[in-house]
C-alpha cells in the first residue's frame, strides 16, 4: 500500500485521464487487484452489499471517496 505521504501527493494534483487509463491498465495486469474484483463480484451476485468504504466505477476504485491507486512502481513514480 502505498505510504501517506504518496497518498496527500495525489490528492494534492489534479488527476487526469491518462493518468487514470494507467490505473486501469495496471489493475488488468495486478493479480492482488483482480482478486478483489472478483471478490467484489462475488458480492453482487450473491446479493450481498459492497462494503461502503468501496465503490467501484469506470475501472476504477475509490476507498472513502478516494482514488485508489494500486502499488505499482510506475504509478508510484509519477505521484512522488
Amino acid at each position: 500500500m502505498l505510504s501517506s505521504a504518496h497518498v496527500n501527493a495525489a490528492l494534492t494534483r489534479t488527476i487526469n485521464d491518462s493518468f487514470r487509463d494507467k490505473i486501469r491498465v495496471a489493475g488488468k495486469e495486478d493479480g492482488r487487484w483482480q482478486d478483489r474484483g472478483r471478490e467484489q463480484i462475488m458480492l453482487r451476485e450473491g446479493g450481498k452489499k459492497m462494503p461502503n468504504e468501496w465503490i467501484e466505477n469506470d475501472g476504477l476504485r475509490y476507498y472513502k471517496n478516494r482514488l485508489y491507486i494500486l502499488e505499482n512502481e510506475v504509478l508510484e513514480t509519477e505521484i512522488a
